[in-house]
């Protein structure tokens, strides 16, 4: 019987998918990492689809008017990103670089953390003691809970 109380931990935990909120502090630390391909994997597929549409987007703009591409990133990004990140760069990379611009409150800082559940559905809300607040809209697709909707990203794809 002893024997068998490891192996069943081990079972367990791999078994036990990731709960909403941890799922938004795994997104505040790709945001953090400006990690791209972990992104991918915390958003919806919806969510993510919206996303590379609009790097697609920029993409075909830029084949028509080049400068009115450069003078958009310019002024959205501040130089974060520019034409030849586009054309170097693969998907994930450009996430990646224009996370860059979401500010987040350091860890310390979180006063506490809200989920609600329904069914399928998760909202998460993390308050800071600055009175700043971040929310996180969930959904359970693929066996994990992903992202639809947060206010960490809606300027950068809005």
């Amino acid at each position: 019987m002893k024997a068998l109380v490891p192996w069943l931990t081990v079972v367990l935990a791999c078994c036990v998918s990731a709960s909403p909120v941890d799922t938004a502090y795994d997104l505040l630390d790709a945001v953090a990492w400006q990690d791209g391909y972990a992104l991918e994997g915390l958003v919806s597929s919806d969510l993510y689809t919206a996303f590379t549409e609009f790097i697609d987007q920029i993409r075909a703009l830029h084949d028509e008017d080049p400068v009115l591409v450069e003078s958009i990133l310019q002024s959205r990004y501040r130089g974060r990103i520019t034409v030849a990140d586009f054309e170097s760069l693969n998907n994930q990379e450009i996430l990646g670089v224009l996370l860059g611009e979401v500010v987040i409150q350091p860890d310390e800082q979180v006063m506490r953390e809200t989920a609600e559940m329904e069914g399928r559905i998760a909202t998460v809300v993390i308050y800071y003691f600055n009175g700043a607040s971040v929310s996180f809209d969930m959904v359970w697709e693929d066996g994990d809970w992903r992202i639809t909707d947060t206010s960490l990203l809606a300027y950068l794809f809005h």
